[in-house]
Formats: structure tokens, C-alpha cells, sequence
């Protein structure tokens, strides 16, 4: 893949919702997210205003000073994990549909 095509902009909205993860409960601040990225705290306000209206990151409840991902990112993950998991019990069962005859 050409790096012509790649935006820095975006990279750091990739590498915010990885920083975000495993911050659930507690939330993250939005000042160590734009340490962790070597960038503004503008930057950061951006991002996660985009983050939240397209439902993908909130504020903590009880802390509006700290963010966390929305639960549709774990849902779209669990929909790809039972997209595969379908996938394998088909694999599965044409796999003995054509299993040796004895």
C-alpha cells in the first residue's frame, strides 16, 4: 500500500481509539491522550467531538473531564466475531458433508 494516501490526521484518530481502550470504567483524560500523541490538546477536543457524534467515544458518566469508547465499537466487534464463528460452523458441516466414506 502507497503511503501517498495515508493521513496523519487520521492515523491519530486510529491511535486515539487505541489508547482509549482498556479505559472503559475509569475513562481517560483528554490531556494524557494528547501527550501520548505528541499533540494538541485542540487536536485531541477535535477528535473526540468527531469520536462522539459519530458514536464512537463518550464522556464517563459522572466525569465530564473523561472519555471512553461508546459501546458500539465492542459491538461491531462481537459482530464480526459472530460473523466468523457462523462462517466456521458452515466450514464446519460441508467439512463433514464430505468427509471420506467408509
Amino acid at each position: 500500500m502507497s503511503e501517498k494516501y495515508l493521513s496523519a490526521q487520521v492515523q491519530r484518530v486510529l491511535k486515539t481509539i487505541e489508547l482509549m481502550a482498556g479505559h472503559e470504567i475509569d475513562g481517560v483524560e483528554p490531556g494524557k491522550l494528547a501527550q501520548a500523541l505528541n499533540t494538541s490538546g485542540a487536536d485531541i477536543t477535535r477528535i473526540l467531538t468527531n469520536l462522539e457524534h459519530g458514536g464512537f467515544a463518550e464522556r464517563l458518566p459522572g466525569n465530564a473531564k473523561r472519555w471512553r469508547l461508546h459501546k458500539s465499537l465492542v459491538q461491531i466487534s462481537n459482530t464480526v466475531e459472530n460473523n466468523f464463528r457462523t462462517a466456521l460452523r458452515q466450514l464446519q458441516t460441508e467439512a463433514n458433508n464430505y468427509n471420506v466414506l467408509r
